[in-house]
């Protein structure tokens, strides 16, 4: 299995694979751009994505200690029972389930929280390889066995 992603703004830039997210209880299914962050624990939407999406967060668990990051702690939920569907190389779908993904909340929305794409974190790409290089603008994610 390869899935392809890419790399936005130059070989510096960050990288992003763009999958399709079902959510049966909240009926949802909608095509999500994903930041690849192998700093942060767990896969999360953020702001702009939950709004686009329509997650009514009033149907969601309230995580108690909420998420820490660089501007400070962030409230956070959670949502159970996710389906990731990404379409590979060889334009198969493949299905990646997870058993809960953060949603972000913050207090104050602007122009910075609103350009924070959502991310794919370390609980999906600790399952495989990822392969990067910025100056030729590769970016896959695999479960292929690679030698170096």
């Amino acid at each position: 299995m390869r899935i392809k992603g890419f790399i936005k703004g130059g070989k510096f830039g960050p990288a992003y694979v763009i999958a399709t997210i079902i959510i049966k209880d909240l009926d949802i299914k909608s095509p999500i751009e994903l930041l690849l962050d192998t700093g942060a624990t767990r896969t999360t939407i953020l702001d702009r994505d939950a709004i686009r999406l329509g997650i009514d967060y009033s149907k969601l668990e309230k995580h108690r200690e909420g998420t820490l990051g660089i501007g400070g702690v962030v409230e956070t939920y959670i949502i159970r029972n996710i389906e990731l569907v990404f379409i590979t190389e060889d334009r198969k779908h493949y299905k990646e389930r997870l058993d809960m993904i953060y949603v972000l909340k913050h207090k104050t929305l602007n122009e910075k929280i609103l350009r924070l794409p959502s991310i794919l974190g370390r609980d999906v790409l600790n399952k495989y390889k990822l392969v990067l290089h910025g100056q030729k603008g590769i970016v896959i994610i695999t479960d292929e066995i690679l030698q170096f």
